[in-house]
């Protein structure tokens, strides 16, 4: 799908509202990020941050650490 600014996100479910995630080609410093955001059930879109693909591993990598470290 393609947001108004024709950037392409997805969305996924949870609960009556989404997360959506959205490829930005010049995020905040200006190299391709991902926009993390939450669409409410009226349709509204929080503001969230963008991270870029350059550090997206060491994101995701220190998520699972963590939901890890909360499951032993």
């Amino acid at each position: 799908m393609k947001d108004s600014a024709g950037n392409t996100y997805r969305e996924v479910e949870m609960e009556a509202e989404h997360v959506r995630l959205t490829y930005v080609a010049q995020g905040w410093n200006d190299t391709p990020s991902v926009r993390f955001q939450i669409r409410d059930e009226d349709g509204h879109l929080r503001q969230g941050p963008e991270i870029p693909l350059k550090i997206m591993g060491s994101v995701v990598g220190a998520l699972l650490d963590l939901v890890t470290e909360q499951t032993i």
